[in-house]
């Protein structure tokens, strides 16, 4: 039986691959925290794409789920999270972004909205079809005043996150680029993918 493909994701980089359903892909902190950032289609319909919000929506969590949806109004369950670990997971659709950078005075910064907009650039879409994003490795902390920090993710090098695809899938996955955060540890760092041919 052939082993897994291996992709290296370089820090500060992002790369696509497709999965057939059945499928399961893991994605490893190769040297411990560093965030990914996830998007997923359809490989039909490019127009059902990974839906952070309804994900969280249907498990009532920020940081669990066990099965992961497309958008509206389709609502399919597209993955199953074979991992329960804390700290793997923040259900929230968003990414870091050049508006972001430009704010902390870095205007000219790497950030996971263009990887992920160049990553999907070869299948025929731009950056206007980027989708939720899932974030994978970010541990959130909220306070009382409904504002929130992040915390490195308790995650040692070679932990990973497991899903099984329910779907034929195109997806996109970066290394984060953050310097700034503490889920790199202020440090960006390479992200591993390891596919598992039908499970």
């Amino acid at each position: 039986m052939p082993g897994p493909e291996r992709i290296l994701i370089p820090a500060c980089e992002a790369r696509s691959f497709t999965l057939a359903a059945g499928d399961v892909v893991r994605v490893i902190a190769v040297e411990g925290p560093q965030a990914a950032a996830l998007i997923a289609f359809n490989q039909q319909d490019h127009r059902e794409s990974l839906s952070t919000w309804l994900t969280r929506h249907m498990s009532g969590s920020f940081s669990h789920a066990d099965k992961v949806y497309s958008k509206l109004p389709a609502g399919r369950l597209m993955f199953t999270v074979q991992s329960d670990e804390d700290g793997l997971l923040w259900l929230s659709p968003g990414r870091c972004n050049r508006l972001k950078y430009e704010q902390l005075g870095m205007p000219d910064h790497a950030n996971c909205q263009d990887l992920l907009a160049a990553a999907i650039e070869p299948y025929g879409m731009s950056a206007y079809d980027v989708p939720d994003v899932f974030n994978i490795f970010m541990r959130p902390r909220f306070r009382e005043n409904g504002s929130y920090e992040f915390l490195p993710s308790p995650v040692a090098p070679g932990d990973a996150l497991r899903m099984r695809a329910e779907m034929d899938v195109l997806v996109a996955v970066t290394a984060c680029p953050d310097e700034t955060g503490a889920y790199n540890q202020y440090r960006a760092k390479p992200i591993g993918i390891e596919i598992h041919r039908g499970g």
